[in-house]
């Protein structure tokens, strides 16, 4: 498999991904910076969290406008599989990769608590006909409920 990891500015988990996608895949990724146009070959496009900027700026719709999201959008919709990673998650929503939008939390605190997800198919490359719930821990703070 081939993989790339999209490095946007003040993400500090793009690291992290490519040690990881690395040792689960025997090769190291490409790391793409977020102005670049072009996307090298990929099978997966990871894109990372980490911003070192608050949820309250919307960096993932901000991320959404850079330069290489074209080449992304275009070769999800090619049949390339996608990672969203928490701001990483809100760039997917911010370009339409992922229906909906994300909300502020009633509180406008910071929420990290064990949540259950529940799978709306069975067509992704990570669940089943079985798979039909998962447990996940909320986090990006003041964005976590998905909309719609």
């Amino acid at each position: 498999m081939h993989a790339a990891v999209v490095v946007f500015p003040g993400s500090n988990c793009d690291r992290d991904v490519a040690l990881a996608l690395a040792r689960a895949t025997g090769r190291p990724p490409a790391m793409v910076w977020h102005r670049d146009t072009d996307l090298p070959k990929a099978d997966l496009i990871v894109l990372p969290g980490g911003f070192s900027y608050g949820d309250y700026l919307r960096c993932g719709a901000m991320a959404a406008h850079s330069p290489i999201m074209r080449a992304v959008v275009e070769r999800v919709k090619a049949g390339a599989r996608i990672l969203g990673i928490c701001n990483g998650f809100q760039i997917l929503t911010e370009t339409r990769l992922l229906p909906g939008a994300l909300l502020r939390n009633a509180s406008r605190r910071f929420v990290c608590r064990p949540v259950s997800l529940r799978v709306g198919g069975s067509s992704s490359a990570t669940s089943t006909a079985r798979t039909r719930t998962a447990r996940s821990t909320t986090s990006p703070g003041s964005w976590t409920r998905p909309a719609g």
